[in-house]
């Protein structure tokens, strides 16, 4: 019978300090704060592409490869959204359809036009803090020729800091 008590005494003490009183910090406790609105500053910006697939029957009229990164650095000025030149190809003409940017959430569109080519459609949705951003970007295009595709990135970006001195902010 000592036995029993000296096993199950072995047993219940470990799970006794489970229900200790150390305050452990809450996972909001440890999350960064968000900004209001998207940091201003050089980005170094990492585009993924994920897929691309053909929208007819045609090759797709993009350089991007699935599979493959490209980085760059771009400068966005103040302003409650960020920069369209962090997510945009160079060369494309975008208008924003949507521009929410607030307190780490990012989900935008875009309309551009692709000198040559036609119009295509991006989605944006993420997150961001103070020194990173991480977006899923699905993109449609509906050119005048050929070579429509479907293609889906990837994009992060790291604050570098301030824009260097003479550096315009891509707008």
């Amino acid at each position: 019978m000592t036995n029993r008590f000296l096993l199950a005494a072995i047993i219940l003490v470990p799970l006794a300090a489970c229900g200790s009183n150390d305050a452990s910090p809450a996972p909001a406790e440890l999350a960064k704060p968000k900004p209001a609105s998207f940091p201003a500053g050089q980005w170094e910006v990492t585009t993924l592409t994920e897929k691309v697939k053909a929208a007819d029957r045609f090759a797709p009229a993009t350089s991007h490869k699935a599979g493959t990164s490209v980085v760059s650095k771009v400068c966005s000025p103040p302003g409650p959204a960020p920069s369209p030149a962090l997510f945009i190809d160079k060369g494309d003409t975008c208008t924003a359809t949507s521009d929410y940017a607030s307190r780490g959430r990012i989900n935008m569109a875009y309309n551009c036009q692709r000198l040559g080519q036609g119009l295509l459609t991006m989605n944006l949705d993420g997150d961001f803090d103070s020194d990173s951003f991480d977006v899923a970007v699905a993109t449609g295009t509906y050119f005048s020729g050929q070579g429509d595709y479907v293609l889906t990135q990837r994009i992060k970006g790291k604050r570098l800091g301030d824009c260097p001195a003479g550096a315009a902010a891509a707008g």
